[in-house]
């Protein structure tokens, strides 16, 4: 009973039980999160399941429109309608098929267009007896008699479909036979289109299989049904349709659970009902199986948790038990247990304590006295290492002098300037920073050895009698430590083999920097120890100076930053250095300065040449350049705009109007307004609303919409991307604020657009 009640009061004891409480503490917390999980999940399921089908019914409706489209266009196809009036004049047999080939070239283009998830597009023409599709023209006994044969879309379907009332017509899904006697078949949708009374109509096969399993996917037990406003079935994913009893929904129910499975509406735009349908047992599965997964991460846990648990116990208590022996001189504990005991809940400490009291006395004065000298040593110490760097240049001859080889390490620090074209940084501090740093390292690596600064961003390192390989190990450790700031500045490191005379240190040094400018345009710190050979470049100003001089008359911005981007891509292309690509930079604001003074129309006196001079000196990446240019071509078509054009009355206005008409595709916003016209927010705003009657972002959208609708009247593009190049990342916010606009979604008023064309054409034929 007594070794029970001393292993409960030991260290090991306490916090083996401390960890084991807050395990528990955790499972209950870990079962109750369980339990509350499982009850929402099978919610969770079923609103997955739902908008799983809204996604779905999203996507066909996106298809089915581009289908519409497409079908439109190859009705409309110019040499179709010619063709179609020689057949009505002439006959198939005189006809030019010539203009059918061109034809069923267009129809091959979209057939084999992965996108359309097309089969074949018919070009049926009843009264000729004609057809024509992606394999060519042929009769349309053997298109549909042999090519596409179906039980349930005989010859005699296509012959009477043009008495149907609709334009655009989707037929349920069915079996095609490939071939007669063949057993190959697909099944397709057909979507037909055609005009009352036209004497052709188009067919598109769909394959409703790759787009079901584009579109919904291939989930085992998930069904698929897709059908009319009239609740005929088109498409059937599981069993034969006619094997299908649908759920009645209640007006306004999406979601049905009939005979043990749960079922989803989604109703598309094109009026197309999406229905899928989910067992309940699916579910209960998938809670079963989470269950068991839960439980046996669970005990894993629990299990892995006790056993770290008495591991660091142990850890714990096993230094505890060293110290005690050794300030115990190896006594039992159980003789001096019962010494005193009541002062602590641990037995370890109790002892550690009363031992250490009888020790404190007679240790108080040595140890304050240790403290002071120490104390004395470190500051020495510290303030010793703090004269060991030599800041001062007086001592280097005496050292390069005491004999042996030497090794000079040069770093050229070129700083980074902002987007706006400034320095981020103070360079002198920066500089200090870099030398004390790359001091520091050296001396850990090397004992004698000396860091100071030649010029203003040059720091140099002399190293004596310095091994390769641990030379080679400090630069690597160097480029690691300075890449983690490369957006403030690069670093270029150069090294040649070690010498040992004194006086060729100028001549070394030179080497180095010329080594330097050798140094590639790269956005990291480059170690350099050898020369290169530069390329022989050709200057873009002597070959297409005259295309940069046409930009700037014509007060292109765009094409001029295209020019100066494809000059510098040649230079980075060619393997140039960077002094070549300084000089480059040189020569094309020369060139731009020249330019100007040469037209005498034009106001160059207050064009600030020196101040473009200095931001190229500071520009080490072809980034760097390219900001500084385009802040230059920025100023220089200003400067030319501002000559040729009347100031306006309201300047604020204009360059307002200016600003959201070429960058309504991007995401602005009056903060950027207010900081590019240097206006306060809210100044900006009410002045807007006072000169031009509606606010800032009225404005915004009224451009985005009148641009989105002359993207979708005169181009192919689909919504999504037109969305994106008229500033709507979000296609749902477009096609909302489009309907609040017009009245009518992206797609109708693309139709519709199309359809008053279609009738105009008609009329001037």
């Amino acid at each position: 009973m007594n070794w029970i009640m001393n292993k409960k009061r030991t260290l090991f004891f306490k916090i083996f039980v401390s960890f084991l409480a807050i395990i528990s503490l955790f499972c209950l917390f870990y079962i109750l999160i369980y339990y509350v999980f499982k009850t929402s999940l099978q919610e969770e399921i079923v609103q997955n399941s739902h908008n799983e089908t809204k996604n779905t019914a999203e996507r066909f409706s996106n298809h089915m429109e581009q289908i519409q489209i497409m079908l439109f266009h190859v009705y409309n196809n110019q040499d179709l309608v010619a063709f179609n009036r020689q057949l009505q004049r002439v006959g198939f047999q005189q006809a030019d098929y010539l203009k059918a080939k061109n034809v069923m070239k267009d129809i091959r283009g979209y057939v084999y267009n992965s996108l359309f998830l097309l089969e074949d597009i018919i070009v049926h023409f009843p009264n000729e007896r004609l057809t024509l599709g992606k394999s060519g023209s042929g009769s349309s006994d053997y298109m549909f008699n042999t090519s596409y044969q179906s039980a349930t879309y005989p010859l005699e379907h296509w012959n009477t479909l043009s008495s149907e009332p609709s334009t655009f017509l989707i037929s349920p899904a069915a079996s095609f036979q490939m071939k007669a006697g063949s057993p190959e078949s697909r099944l397709l949708l057909p979507y037909t289109f055609k005009n009352p009374g036209s004497a052709y109509q188009i067919i598109a096969m769909i394959d409703i299989r790759k787009a079901v399993q584009s579109f919904f996917g291939t989930t085992d037990g998930h069904t698929l049904t897709i059908t009319d406003q009239q609740s005929n079935i088109l498409y059937y994913s599981g069993s034969t349709s006619a094997e299908v009893r649908m759920p009645v929904f209640q007006e306004g129910e999406t979601t049905h659970k009939q005979n043990g499975r749960y079922y989803f509406k989604a109703e598309a735009a094109d009026g197309l009902i999406y229905i899928t349908s989910l067992a309940d047992t699916r579910i209960t599965d998938q809670l079963q199986r989470l269950t068991g997964y839960m439980i046996l991460i669970f005990v894993f846990s629990l299990l892995a948790a006790t056993l770290v648990s008495l591991y660091l116990s142990r850890r714990l208590h096993t230094p505890v038990k060293d110290m005690l022996s050794s300030l115990l001189d190896r006594t039992s504990l159980n003789d001096v247990g019962e010494f005193r005991q009541g002062e602590s809940h641990i037995l370890e400490y109790d002892l550690i304590q009363s031992r250490i009291g009888e020790l404190k006395i007679e240790k108080d004065t040595i140890v304050a006295k240790l403290n002071r000298q120490n104390a004395i040593l470190t500051n020495y110490s510290y303030m010793n290492q703090l004269k060991n760097i030599n800041t001062d240049l007086s001592e280097w001859n005496d050292f390069l002098a005491d004999g042996g080889s030497y090794q000079i390490v040069y770093y050229d620090i070129r700083f980074r300037i902002s987007e706006k074209g400034t320095m981020p940084l103070d360079r002198e501090r920066a500089v200090r920073h870099l030398l004390d740093y790359i001091h520091l390292q050296t001396k850990e690596k090397f004992h004698a050895n000396h860091t100071f600064q030649m010029e203003k961003n040059e720091i140099v390192s002399v190293l004596k009698e310095a091994p390769a390989f641990q030379l080679q190990m400090l630069l690597e450790q160097l480029k690691a430590s300075l890449d983690e700031e490369k957006h403030y500045y690069v670093v270029t490191i150069c090294t040649l083999p070690a010498t040992d005379q004194p006086t060729k240190f100028s001549e070394t040094y030179q080497q180095l920097r010329d080594l330097a400018s050798e140094a590639r345009l790269l956005d990291e710190t480059q170690l350099i120890s050898e020369a290169r050979s530069l390329p022989d470049l050709k200057q873009p100003l002597v070959k297409r100076g005259r295309e940069l001089n046409q930009a700037i008359q014509a007060l292109e911005e765009d094409a001029c930053m295209e020019w100066i981007h494809h000059s510098f891509a040649y230079f980075i292309k060619k393997d140039a250095s960077v002094l070549q690509f300084r000089q480059l930079a040189l020569s094309i604001m020369s060139h731009i300065v020249e330019f100007m003074d040469q037209q005498q129309s034009y106001k160059t006196s207050g064009v600030p040449v020196s101040e473009w001079e200095d931001m190229l000196q500071d520009c080490h990446t072809r980034e760097d350049y390219e900001t500084v240019f385009k802040y230059i071509v920025s100023s220089v078509i200003t400067n030319m705009r501002d000559s040729i054009l009347p100031a306006p009355e309201e300047p604020a206005i204009a360059m307002f109007h200016e600003i959201i008409n070429s960058h309504y595709m991007e995401d602005i916003s009056l903060e950027y307004l207010s900081e590019k016209l240097n206006l306060s927010t809210t100044y900006l705003s009410v002045y807007i609303k006072d000169k031009t009657g509606i606010n800032f972002s009225e404005h915004l959208q009224k451009i985005r919409m009148r641009k989105a609708c002359e993207l979708l009247a005169t181009t192919n593009w689909t919504i999504n991307e037109i969305s994106v190049r008229v500033g709507y990342k979000n296609i749902t916010s477009f096609n909302r604020l489009f309907k609040k606009t017009t009245g009518i979604s992206p797609g109708v008023y693309r139709k519709q657009h199309f359809m008053e064309v279609h009738q105009q054409r008609k009329h001037v034929d």
